[in-house]
């Protein structure tokens, strides 16, 4: 009994597995209940339906037995009425198998229930699609990949069922709410629900009782209600049958009450003129207001908002403070702030800011630039900090907003905000130590805000990272963590806060292993979903993936990455990018990093990240051979980093020219002066040590080195460099090595022992080494028994060894 809402597949699911039992051959037939007193009556032919007595459907059993079917396919199994279900569920008990689907659990017929009961039937839900599912479907429709907004609205609007996401789909592009650019899709309105899910719901909702309608509405408009407050709006017996028909669902936390399928919310608001709208808000209202407790902040905006849509003019201070509540959802901190500045409240710089954010950088700057003429003080300082945030962030025009910045500094005194903004600047165009200098500056005066404060923090501790100063950028960071009210410096502060440490100790190379398991805790404790706080965490967590000879994992962090909206995305994505390129070209996609490559080339990349571009570059130009070319690029990048001082970037560039067989290399690395310290750091300069030296076993050693403490890409390499000076034990090494990381594209020169798995042959090699019997390997990898014993056997063959003991004592770490 397949088990879902209308529109979430049971039919699709039906229709495919009718058509393969008939193709194998099996005794089948499908039927539509459609309201039907005997579905089963299709079945025979006219002159026996004739024959029987006014469509019995105990006759009709009977005369179906005959057939001797031995699978039935039946949709709308609900729509059955008792005695058709009774035979149904006859017919099932003598041996035939059926497969219906239902919408609604409750709504099943007792009799095809009882079997569920007496265990003869499994109830299968039809779950609505996840996020991350919709967002796989919605680029299988669109052709292109879809952003973290357009997943998230195209998931409420169709409430995850694959049929209403089509509608969805063809809707938002109908209606130009769904939009392309930069080869991805995004959002530019919002999305209308799907035409079939609205029409269920309108059927149903008008079907019901006026109390029962009203109080479903009541729950549409607050979207959450509060237990007590539901108690003052319904009756408790209107909750419960309310509940119990499927409407609405209690969170089992709170004991809050929302709706059981959030896309019925706007339907039934939009049916509802302005009269009744207007009712269900005062009951709202005056619930609210009644309640003999202190409300909680989100309940205090959305009373705001009802009272507002009632035509009540908010206090103007109260509108901008509830606005700027952290958690408050995005559209009603627009409505609100909306409402403040309208009522005369200094709210056009916290307005343009949420503009910023929600990516609408030219309404942004329209606002700005209409405001200015009429304010002055701080708000005129904040619409100046905006505006730089905008140009030089969002639109990456660092170097045009320096310049007026500093022109806006000659002429006036030095206010704080504005120079925490000025040293962002700064750092984008590659002059970290100037950035460091500044920020320095503001966190010693005496007159400056919680953003000034929090804001100058972040660049210090980003500055001092890239002069290669670990001990100074943590400090930085650890302050900046432990500021009080960090969210109110600047949104998103608290999550930027606590992933900054794990960053930097990951970008100087300090105890990788370490900060990997420190970063994947904190990622698995943020909200489900790529909250903006979570993003950043998910981009150290790709950039350890790759370091660890893990690129599939890397590609897979790294496309949610991209996909995620607000600031941090806007300003980090030519960093995103460039990684995103690395870890596809490391996993063989070369054609699709070199597509990821472009879309780099068509965006503005901050002189600070130019670095970031150019590696990525490197490492494409290397996997399609040409490693001149590779070489090239990164020692031209080694240059710049060295002259501007950018410690991390030289050290990275002189790197890579090791990796792509620059002779030189291994001395300018060990030449480089201000360099970063850390583990990970010292196994690479122990790794040029051991390559000036020419020394094979010293080589191994240092691929050794660098494997345990989590840089397994170089470990690789490493390995592979000394193989080729005649280190045998190395070559045994490599062989391991790439069997423990299959998304790993080999070295193209490695031995053919070592490169002549496939991925698969890989997997199962590992596995097998590990101890795991066929069977449990194919059961692991989700394939045939058969398959892996095939696999198993062509791994054996070219690794030349004849038995699982001989694999075990050639995969296993030494």
């Amino acid at each position: 009994m397949l088990i879902g809402a209308p529109g979430s597949g049971g039919s699709r699911v039906l229709t495919d597995a009718f058509t393969a039992t008939r193709r194998a051959g099996i005794r089948t037939a499908r039927l539509v209940s459609g309201g039907s007193p005997c579905p089963l009556a299709p079945l025979l032919d006219r002159e026996t339906r004739e024959s029987l007595p006014s469509n019995d459907p105990t006759a009709v059993r009977a005369a179906t037995a005959s057939l001797g079917l031995e699978v039935v396919f039946l949709d709308d199994a609900h729509l059955l009425d008792e005695a058709s279900a009774a035979v149904l569920a006859d017919l099932a008990r003598s041996g035939t198998a059926l497969v219906a689907n239902a919408t609604g659990a409750s709504a099943v017929p007792e009799p095809l229930r009882r079997l569920i009961a007496e265990g003869r039937a499994d109830a299968v839900p039809l779950d609505p699609l996840t996020r991350d599912e919709v967002a796989e479907l919605a680029e299988h429709l669109l052709g292109d990949p879809v952003d973290g907004d357009v997943a998230i609205a195209l998931t409420t609007a169709s409430g995850g069922r694959p049929r209403a996401l089509s509608e969805v789909v063809d809707a938002g592009i109908a209606a130009r709410s769904l939009v392309k650019a930069d080869g991805r899709w995004h959002l530019a309105a919002p999305l209308p629900p799907a035409r079939s899910l609205r029409t269920a719901v309108l059927d149903a909702y008008t079907a019901l009782s006026p109390e029962h309608r009203g109080w479903i509405a009541a729950v549409a408009q607050a979207r959450s209600l509060a237990e007590d407050l539901a108690r003052r709006i319904a009756t408790a017996e209107t909750v419960r049958v309310v509940e119990e028909a499927g409407w609405t669902a209690r969170d089992p936390a709170s004991g809050a009450v929302r709706l059981a399928v959030e896309p019925a919310g706007p339907v039934v608001l939009g049916s509802l003129n302005r009269s009744a709208r207007t009712a269900v808000l005062q009951r709202l209202i005056a619930a609210a207001q009644a309640v003999d407790r202190p409300l909680l902040p989100e309940e205090r905006v959305d009373l705001l908002r009802w009272r507002m849509e009632v035509g009540l003019l908010p206090d103007p201070a109260e509108a901008r403070a509830l606005a700027m509540l952290p958690g408050t959802d995005p559209a009603a901190r627009e409505l609100l702030l909306r409402a403040a500045l309208d009522g005369g409240a200094h709210a056009g710089a916290d307005l343009a800011d949420h503009l910023r954010r929600t990516r609408r950088p030219t309404e942004a700057l329209q606002l700005i630039d209409e405001a200015l003429p009429r304010t002055d003080g701080g708000e005129r300082v904040s619409l100046l900090r905006v505006r730089a945030l905008t140009t030089g962030v969002v639109e990456r025009r660092s170097g045009e907003t320096l310049a007026a910045l500093d022109r806006h500094l000659l002429d006036a005194e030095p206010e704080a905000e504005l120079l925490a903004v000025r040293a962002s600047m700064l750092l984008l165009e590659a002059r970290p130590a100037e950035a460091v200098e500044v920020a320095t500056t503001v966190l010693d005066g005496a007159d400056r805000s919680a953003f000034a404060t929090g804001f100058s923090l972040l660049q210090l501790a980003l500055g001092q990272r890239e002069l290669g100063r670990l001990e100074a950028s943590l400090d930085a960071a650890a302050r900046l963590l432990a500021l009080d009210g960090v969210e109110q410096a600047f949104q998103d502060g608290r999550g930027l806060a606590s992933w900054l440490p794990s960053e930097l100790l990951v970008a100087v190379g300090a105890e990788p292993e370490a900060v990997r398991a420190r970063v994947g805790d904190e990622h698995a404790a943020a909200q489900d979903g790529l909250q903006q706080a979570r993003a950043p965490m998910s981009y150290t967590l790709a950039t350890i993936a790759v370091h660890r000879a893990e690129p599939g994992e890397g590609v897979r962090l790294l496309r949610d990455v991209d996909a995620a909206s607000g600031a941090w995305r806007e300003g980090w994505q030519p960093r995103i990018l460039a990684e995103l390129t690395i870890a596809q070209t490391l996993s063989g996609a070369i054609d699709d990093a070199g597509a990821t490559l472009e879309r780099l080339g068509r965006i503005a990349v901050p002189p600070i990240q130019r670095g970031h571009a150019d590696l990525a570059a490197a490492q494409l130009a290397a996997a399609r051979g040409d490693t001149g070319r590779a070489r090239a690029i990164v020692a031209e990048t080694a240059e710049r980093g060295a002259a501007a001082g950018l410690a991390l970037d030289a050290f990275e560039a002189t790197f890579a020219g090791i990796r792509y067989g620059d002779d030189e290399a291994p001395r300018r690395l060990l030449a480089l002066g201000a360099l970063p310290g850390g583990a990970g750091r010292d196994a690479q300069r122990a790794y040029a040590a051991a390559l000036i030296a020419a020394d094979a076993a010293a080589v191994d050693a240092a691929a050794v080195r660098l494997w345990e403490v989590g840089l397994r890409l170089h470990a690789i390499e490493a390995a592979h460099r000394a193989a080729s000076l005649g280190d045998e034990r190395a070559d045994r090494r490599l062989v391991a090595w790439l069997a423990r990381t299959p998304s790993l594209r080999p070295p193209e020169t490695a031995s053919r022992r070592a490169t002549g798995l496939t991925v698969r042959e890989r997997q199962v090699a590992m596995l097998a080494a590990g101890g795991a019997s066929d069977r449990v390997i194919a059961t692991e990898l989700g394939i045939t028994l058969r398959t892996a014993q095939t696999h198993l056997g062509r791994a054996l063959g070219k690794l030349g060894v004849h038995r699982r003991t001989e694999l075990r004592g050639l995969l296993l770490e030494p």
